[in-house]
């Protein structure tokens, strides 16, 4: 077992293999629009982060319902639900890298 300190609240987590990868990754995304994807080392025993950044956009009004964070089943993107009428996407890359994050707008407000 192993405590790694993750500053700020867990919104979404998601548990992730992405082609071509031996093993887990980990997705974490906090309520303050920040994100990670860990992998563990068996060798070092140690968490290495394979990618960071921050989602948050300069327009746009919370979701009431909470933040929404999923994986495409084949590991192709991260999709987040961030804000009212916004659908966030992080692709992923042929080698499992992620891509630069774009939006779209959706024209109803009631995402579940």
């Amino acid at each position: 077992m192993l405590d790694v300190p993750i500053y700020g609240r867990i919104a979404a987590l998601e548990l992730f293999r992405p082609h071509g990868e031996a093993h887990d990754l980990l997705f974490i995304a906090t309520e303050r629009y920040k994100f990670c994807v860990l992998q563990w080392d068996p060798e070092a025993a140690e968490v290495i982060t394979r990618a960071m950044g921050d989602v948050s956009d300069r327009i746009g009004r919370p979701t009431d319902n909470g933040q929404i964070g999923i994986i495409d089943p084949d590991c192709r993107l991260i999709g987040l639900h961030l804000y009212d009428g916004l659908f966030k996407v992080i692709p992923f890359d042929n080698k499992g890298q992620l891509k630069e994050a774009f939006n779209i707008r959706l024209e109803s407000l009631d995402l579940m």
